[in-house]
């Protein structure tokens, strides 16, 4: 504790503070802005990050870090365009509400969820960090399978009313993430001769043609002079207060998920969000309102996405293993500063690992009060006419896909999966669970070959999946998502019946 309120006192000082809010501010709007990404921010502030010292410097990357994820709900509320892949699952209740006018509602609720969640994961990283590292370790190829198939349970969650059309979709994501080099073999596939297909299909242009371009072409068509009403909503605060106290369960749920989920090396924030999304319509008294607006959703999503942040940086400063590009950035500027991560990390570098873990915290408060200013502002996007916001989404498209990729290639990636997007709309299949198998495709595949590998020693496959506890948890846990959402769609279609048969009474 003394160790902890000496990084305190490192961080409290006008200089930190005002770096860290600028860092706040900046990185909200590189996760607002379609295509840039939190990775792209920290990188190119790392040589400023070196000219303010070791304490400075990881407050401020670790102060963008946590704004950029946030970030990407603003534009996944207003213009159902995921700023980045964790705020996916965001976009399925966060835009429904600001079609009926209820913008404010869905990005406030985001922020708080943020911010909750992000306090969270980083007390449990001040916590429990040494458990929490060595839990790491003991997540595998089969356990990152399972774990992502438990993520696909949510196809049935987010394609309600049109399960069939929901999993011929996530197959044709599941297709689509096929293309490319074997994670193991190496061997090319369904590249059909065009040689920039080898690396695969780039997520990030991938999601902003299905999400962006899709939804920029169906505002040029719309009659309408804008894309949603934007109006003040009488006692808001007091509204969202309500519904967080209702939906405490769901929030600690969510936060324990996305902290327990940022420890896994390579898993992420995507998988957190939607795991945590589909376990809130999972345990939800109503079910049938998430996909139309349910407040449950965005607090879901946003707090795993979040409390993940911190958690991501477990690994990395525990083992030395990063768990993923962001944390390999900070990482890379910890050894800039002749820090070497790793369990002696406590004890050798005490006084600045501390003041990192200060710096989470205290960048949350900030988050707290720059984004509710910043939310106002970002909401009267709405009040741009259509014809004006529709080109400005594609030229956004087109920089962001350029930016995530450095190459033309994800410019065309980005237009294909557009038009794609555009015709799936057009003929009623989600596009939702065609993003989920283009995000956890990947990682499922190379986790489910890595293991048929591993297993080759054993006996047989299943003596293999029986000896590995964690893996036979999510298998269970799979199981239980399937059945639930099966009961809950027959619940809910027998609920539509009742309410049938009343109105033609």
């Amino acid at each position: 504790m003394d160790l902890l309120f000496s990084g305190f006192s490192d961080i409290l000082n006008p200089q930190t503070l005002l770096i860290m809010g600028l860092a706040i501010a900046g990185g909200i709007v590189v996760g607002t802005l379609p295509g840039l990404s939190s990775v792209m921010a920290i990188s190119l502030m790392l040589p400023i990050a070196y000219a303010f010292g070791p304490v400075t410097g990881l407050a401020m990357l670790g102060a963008i870090y946590t704004a950029a994820l946030y970030g990407g709900a603003n534009s996944a509320i207003l213009l159902n365009t995921p700023g980045t892949p964790s705020s996916l699952p965001t976009a399925f209740d966060g835009f429904p509400l600001t079609r009926q006018g209820k913008a404010n509602r869905a990005l406030y609720a985001a922020l708080f969820a943020s911010v909750l969640g992000g306090l969270f994961g980083t007390v449990v990283l001040i916590v429990a960090f040494e458990p929490l590292a060595n839990l790491s370790l003991k997540f595998g190829p089969p356990e990152f399978f399972w774990l992502s198939c438990l993520g696909l349970c949510a196809v049935a969650a987010i394609s309600e009313g049109q399960v069939l059309r929901g999993l011929l979709s996530a197959c044709l994501g599941l297709l689509i993430a096929l293309i490319g080099q074997d994670p193991v073999s190496g061997d090319v596939r369904f590249t059909f001769g065009i040689y920039p297909l080898i690396s695969g299909v780039e997520v990030i242009p991938a999601l902003l043609g299905l999400f962006s371009l899709s939804q920029a072409m169906k505002i040029l068509e719309a009659k309408g002079s804008h894309i949603a009403p934007y109006q003040s909503e009488p006692n808001l605060m007091g509204t969202l207060m309500v519904k967080f106290r209702s939906a405490w369960s769901v929030l600690l749920r969510s936060s324990i998920v996305g902290s327990i989920i940022g420890i896994l090396p390579g898993a992420g924030g995507a998988i957190a969000s939607i795991i945590a999304y589909n376990e809130a319509r999972r345990t939800s008294k109503e079910p049938g309102k998430f996909g139309k607006g349910a407040v449950e959703g965005i607090i879901a999503s946003e707090s795993a996405n979040n409390s993940q942040v911190s958690s991501s940086l477990v690994p990395m400063m525990g083992l030395g293993i990063p768990g993923n590009v962001n944390a390999a950035v900070i990482m890379g500027a910890l050894m800039s500063f002749g820090i070497q991560p790793g369990m002696g990390l406590l004890t050798n570098s005490s006084d600045i690992a501390y003041a990192f873990m200060a710096s989470l915290v205290v960048s949350n408060f900030l988050l707290l009060g720059i984004g509710y200013y910043m939310v106002k502002l970002t909401a009267r996007v709405l009040l741009i006419p259509s014809n004006y916001l529709g080109p400005a989404v594609i030229a956004l498209c087109i920089v962001g896909a350029y930016a995530a990729t450095y190459d033309i290639y994800g410019v065309w990636v980005m237009f294909g999966t557009g038009l794609l997007g555009y015709v799936m709309l057009r003929v009623g299949i989600p596009i939702g669970p065609l993003a989920l198998g283009l995000v956890l495709g990947p990682i499922a595949e190379k986790g489910l070959a890595q293991s048929l590998q591993m297993a080759e020693s054993e006996s047989s496959l299943l003596s293999f999946i029986l000896s590995r506890p964690i893996s036979v948890a999510l298998i269970l846990l799979c199981a239980v998502a399937l059945f639930a959402a099966l009961y809950v769609e027959k619940k809910t279609r027998q609920a539509e019946g009742r309410k049938e048969e009343i109105a033609s009474e």
